[in-house]
């Protein structure tokens, strides 16, 4: 069985090399810039929202807030739940394998002929590995609702408050899940935007989630229709050795197709830097109801991994040393002016076709400042712009010291004196006193200068009579 299962693998690969495919030409290697750009050409998928999740930058975004509906990349939130419920030691417990797990399937017409990896109802050796493998690879729907029966303890309908939870706890405000697997339910929706949120969180906290989506094979425990165990296969075609669209920089992450979804595709790639790339609602169908021979999200992410590896790049925006303005010195000892710089350096991810002059830099500074001004003083802020949206606001400060000038200090200190209220009535006081003692000082000079001239001809009258 596993040599048929991998030899129909093989004549799969090689039907599919033979297919057209609608993928802008490759650069021959990263140094050329890729003929490609979404903001103008054809993006097929209704939904994209695609990150550099080195730097946080969203370099490209599509109805990223859109309500939509995400298929089997459900599970990539059924996959957090478990991985949170399971310690490495309990990935090779057992796991109990009711008929409950597989009713839906039976029950509801939506759920009707679900992906699954050949799982059988009380099985009794298979384990939370193999399910969780057989959750993100084969994206199987009973491997889904095992994990949920399971974790949930003996209820999937707890499990899918937990998913809630966590979509709510991580800011996805546009998500509702109704069941664990993904198959069409109205009610079951997300976003592009938040799908990505999911996503990052899996790769920052689970290494494991990582290492099970970037697998492409995995073996099976054997079971009745396979005695000898059999291998599962990742549906995602970037990872497939031989496929049209296989992709040596992708790693993962999860595939969803239903006639309402459309085709999604959850993906991430490393070249020089790291990207989580979410598309939603490529087409499936063309207007005559024919499946396309052709998997549209695969194009897509395609175009936009290629686009994004050759066309952005880290770059210097702002430099510490770059002059930017310069503010009025007051009281300087040796200069009138103090030059201004960035408090930092500030590198960001551009295209790679940016010149400098597409960079706007807004700033707003004092318009003079009193010496002493220290070398690091904050004088000012500025804002940097590209395409008229502010990518980073910054601190700008003197370039250099200044030391205050005492003369011109206690000339202006005395300045302020002389203007203050209390010293214009001392003012006032000591001139009026200084009038009273001139006026006193006059008055008693007069009276002395009376008493002196009566004297003097008292004592003329007395020397004539003798």
């Amino acid at each position: 069985m596993k040599k048929i299962l991998r030899f129909a693998s093989a004549l799969l690969c090689g039907a599919m090399l033979l297919c057209s495919l609608s993928v802008t030409a490759f650069a021959e290697n990263d140094d050329e810039v890729y003929d490609f750009d979404p903001n103008t050409d054809k993006i097929y998928s209704e939904a994209v929202y695609m990150v550099n999740t080195d730097t946080g930058d969203v370099v490209y975004k599509k109805n990223e807030s859109k309500k939509m509906y995400p298929a089997s990349t459900t599970k990539i939130m059924t996959c957090i739940i478990a991985l949170e419920h399971l310690s490495e030691g309990s990935l090779s417990k057992k796991v109990e394998v009711p008929y409950d797990c597989f009713n839906d399937f039976y029950e509801d017409p939506n759920y009707s002929d679900p992906s699954n990896a050949a799982i059988e109802p009380l099985q009794d050796n298979l384990t939370y590995k193999d399910c969780l493998y057989a959750l993100m690879l084969p994206s199987a729907c009973e491997a889904a609702n095992i994990l949920a029966y399971n974790i949930g303890g003996g209820s999937i309908t707890k499990f899918i408050g937990m998913m809630n939870e966590k979509a709510k706890e991580l800011g996805c405000t546009g998500t509702n899940f109704v069941n664990a697997h993904g198959l069409h339910n109205d009610n079951n929706y997300t976003t592009a935007e938040d799908l990505y949120k999911m996503t990052k969180y899996a790769y920052d906290k689970f290494p494991l989630f990582k290492k099970i989506t970037s697998t492409y094979e995995y073996e099976m425990p054997k079971n009745d229709a396979n005695p000898s165990g059999y291998s599962i296969y990742s549906t995602i075609s970037l990872l497939r050795p031989g496929s049209v669209y296989e992709y040596e920089y992708a790693y993962g992450t999860k595939t969803g197709t239903t006639d309402e979804a459309g085709r999604c595709l959850v993906s991430a790639a490393k070249n020089q830097y790291n990207y989580i790339l979410v598309t939603l609602g490529a087409p499936v169908k063309d207007k005559n109801g024919e499946y396309y021979d052709d998997w549209y999200s695969m194009i897509d992410a395609l175009n936009l991994y290629k686009w994004a590896f050759t066309n952005f790049e880290m770059a210097t925006v702002v430099n510490k040393d770059e002059q930017i303005t310069e503010v009025k010195v007051e009281m300087g000892e040796s200069a009138t002016h103090v030059i201004l710089t960035p408090e930092n350096d500030y590198t960001a991810l551009m295209p790679k076709s940016v010149k400098e002059s597409g960079v706007q830099k807004v700033f707003k500074a004092y318009e003079s400042v009193q010496a002493p001004v220290k070398k690091g003083d904050i004088l000012g802020v500025m804002d940097v712009k590209f395409k008229g949206e502010t990518i980073t606001t910054m601190n700008l400060v003197a370039n250099n010291n200044v030391a205050r000038s005492d003369v011109e200090y206690y000339i202006e200190k005395a300045k302020d004196e002389f203007d203050k209220p209390w010293f214009k009535v001392s003012a006032v006081g000591i001139v009026v006193l200084l009038i009273c003692f001139i006026v006193t000082r006059t008055i008693e000079n007069s009276k002395r200068r009376k008493l002196a001239s009566k004297e003097k001809r008292r004592f003329e009258s007395y020397a004539k009579r003798r």
